[in-house]
């Protein structure tokens, strides 16, 4: 095999050529230590607070606000630990998320992956919620679940996990009333390894560990210049084209999937009713079984995945099981062990997606006893 069509795109992005210019020629000029204070060195503040300063105009915040971390796991995991107190998530909330706070209240979200706020312990002492899940692609109501966070206890602070979300919809940070949130550039394509945890002003940030006092002793370690100003170059690229790209995936993927369902009706796009990123589709029909596909197609040339690319391998019995994300949406169990989820970027064709269209619909037909295989016109 010689090519494969990428559809994996909330897993992490293909590095975008500005990004990888912006990196390569940081690494040229701008290579030295930004804390030293000889001239190569200052060479290298300069350019890392000049990609400070895009970031936070892009994301509509404040320079000071903006911590830069190794990702959107350490964004994450910084922010959880500020609080000492009760800590309540969502059931569909990304493993770094969950994982550094388990002992979390877990708010429960309806079919379509909308999270409800019905139960929320009054002293919580912060609540974490996504802007976009990333294997539904549902959008939450932000300014909504804000209030109602705020109504219900007053002095928690919140953490909006944005890193799905960043890139592909517009977030203006100071007007959304949260405390914390955490992005991380490699799903927008900045290289991997380079986040940001938002703090909003007013906050004390104690750093994770300690070392040289770096960010205002706020998350010690010599910082790139190169990584920040990659980061800085993709948010600009990808927020330029996102209006147009939006319509044009929302396009894609609803051609894709009326092919899929005018040949197998039972085919099933979970969340589809929802406000959703317009990238993701959420793909099920009973009786197939994901991780088969998933395999069968990528043997065809298509790169899928099951869900969160961080939690793949959980299985019982050799046979995948729904992640954590389906299994809060109550699916029955032959429709949830189908799902595989199909997200798409800037670089992904009509082409690609009809051949999707048809390797799919012929892999269920395959693999699932129950489906009858008429001749396929797509």
């Amino acid at each position: 095999m010689t090519s494969m069509v990428y559809l994996d795109w909330n897993a992490t992005a293909p590095l975008r050529a500005v990004a990888r210019e912006a990196w390569l020629t940081a690494y040229e000029t701008a290579w030295a230590n930004p804390s030293s204070i000889h001239g190569l060195g200052q060479q290298s503040r300069s350019l890392l607070d000049e990609a400070k300063r895009t970031i936070a105009q892009l994301l509509g915040a404040k320079s000071q606000e903006l911590v830069f971390t190794s990702g959107g796991t350490e964004a994450n995991a910084l922010a959880l630990a500020q609080v000492s107190g009760k800590i309540a998530a969502c059931a569909i909330d990304h493993s770094s998320v969950l994982r550094n706070a388990p002992e979390a209240h877990l708010l429960p979200v309806d079919d379509a992956g909308r999270v409800h706020v019905t139960g929320l312990p009054s002293d919580s002492a912060l609540v974490a919620f996504q802007c976009a899940n990333n294997e539904l692609g549902t959008l939450q109501d932000i300014p909504a679940l804000v209030r109602a966070i705020r109504a219900q206890a007053p002095q928690a602070k919140i953490l909006l996990d944005a890193c799905q979300g960043a890139g592909k919809i517009s977030l203006q940070l100071n007007h959304l009333g949260v405390d914390y949130a955490s992005i991380t550039g490699h799903k927008f394509g900045a290289p991997k390894g380079c986040g940001v945890l938002y703090v909003r002003s007013g906050l004390r940030l104690s750093p994770l560990f300690r070392g040289g006092r770096q960010q205002q002793d706020r998350r010690s370690g010599t910082e790139d210049a190169a990584q920040a100003a990659a980061f800085a170059a993709a948010l600009t690229d990808s927020q330029a084209q996102q209006e147009g790209e939006a319509q044009r995936q929302r396009e894609l993927l609803n051609t894709c999937f009326a092919r899929i369902q005018a040949q197998l009706p039972a085919a099933r796009w979970l969340a589809h009713a929802a406000p959703r990123l317009a990238n993701t589709l959420s793909l099920g029909h009973p009786g197939a079984l994901n991780d088969t596909l998933v395999q069968r197609l990528d043997l065809r040339g298509f790169a899928v995945s099951v869900g969160s690319a961080c939690m793949a391998g959980k299985s019982v019995d050799g046979k995948a099981e729904p992640s954590h994300v389906i299994a809060a949406l109550g699916l029955p169990r032959d429709l949830a062990r189908s799902v595989i989820r199909v997200s798409i970027g800037h670089l992904t064709t009509a082409a690609d997606l009809y051949a999707f269209a048809e390797a799919y619909v012929q892999e269920v037909r395959s693999t699932s006893h129950s489906i009858s295989s008429p001749t396929l016109h797509l």
